[in-house]
């Protein structure tokens, strides 16, 4: 029924899937409600919100950008894997690093990574932004920066950016009601040396949705 269900929804939303990826996509929704039955990875349990809420909102930034191949992709606090996991299955050839401070979500991730069997596995590091971004190594190095959490664009910001290439983009996935953080972030955008590029408003009505586009200032 999943499988089912599934595939017509992502079809009709212009997301056509491989035999592979709707078989990733069903273990996936199985493992994450096997693991919350015993640990608090999401407050969404049934099919059509694991569908709607997570899986598909995850894969509906690309009805605006498109990921290259073999493009550099780190997704700051992750949670279960959204929207960075959802992205590999659907786009396979990125190099994908997710960032997760709990513990027991980092643990479901490495589960989770090793059930899909990837061809290029993701890197999983257990660490708050805050201090991933202290990494010399790490800085000037994605071609995109995705986050999916409440925290405001200005509070984000510090360790975001300096993740990006010149060339990078920083997605913060929010709600459809953005006006007043946005006018409340222009200015600690701007201190940082980022401004905000795009805002685009997810085309699927199902989603509360709203996707900002921000990139470095290039002087």
């Amino acid at each position: 029924m999943f499988h089912k269900k599934i595939k017509e929804v992502f079809n009709r939303h212009g997301f056509p899937l491989t035999t592979n990826q709707l078989e990733q996509l069903t273990l996936f929704r199985t493992e994450l409600q096997r693991w919350n039955s015993h640990m608090n990875l999401t407050t969404l349990q049934d099919d059509n919100e694991i569908i709607y809420k997570h899986f598909l909102d995850s894969i509906s930034v690309l009805k605006h950008i498109t990921i290259g191949e073999g493009q550099k992709v780190i997704d700051i606090g992750t949670g279960a894997g959204f929207p960075g996991v959802i992205l590999k299955i659907c786009v396979p050839n990125i190099c994908l690093t997710l960032v997760e401070a709990s513990q027991k979500k980092v643990a479901f991730l490495k589960y989770l990574i090793s059930q899909l069997e990837f061809d290029a596995s993701p890197s999983v590091l257990a660490l708050r932004a805050e201090n991933y971004v202290e990494t010399e190594e790490f800085l000037n190095t994605y071609d995109w920066v995705f986050t999916r959490y409440v925290a405001s664009l200005a509070d984000s910001v510090a360790y975001c950016l300096p993740l990006l290439k010149s060339s990078g983009r920083w997605i913060a996935y929010k709600s459809c009601e953005i006006d007043t953080e946005i006018k409340h972030s222009k200015n600690t955008l701007n201190l940082y040396g980022a401004e905000i590029e795009d805002i685009y408003a997810s085309t699927i009505d199902e989603l509360n949705r709203t996707f900002v586009v921000i990139r470095k200032i290039i002087k």
